[in-house]
């Protein structure tokens, strides 16, 4: 049997359209399946981890750029003491 384009481009268009079916239909089951209470749940988690993530990322900014601005003075007076 010969290779045909155009029936494979098909076959790859109905697959994609039964992928999208079946992902919408999982997507409202889903969406159907939680209550209120699950959903403010999960957005009451998931703020908690962004404020975590959020506090350690200043907390390795405040200390990176303390070292970074003492590495720096110290440097500064090492030169002006050697120059007199």
């Amino acid at each position: 049997m010969p290779f045909n384009k155009a029936r494979l481009a098909s076959g790859l268009k109905k697959a994609a359209v039964a992928v999208a079916a079946v992902g919408m239909s999982v997507g409202t089951a889903v969406a159907g399946s939680l209550d209120s209470a699950t959903v403010t749940a999960l957005q009451t988690s998931v703020t908690e981890d962004v404020n975590t993530a959020g506090t350690s990322g200043f907390a390795v900014m405040t200390v990176s750029l303390g070292l970074s601005i003492g590495m720096g003075l110290l440097s500064k007076f090492i030169s002006k003491g050697a120059r007199g």
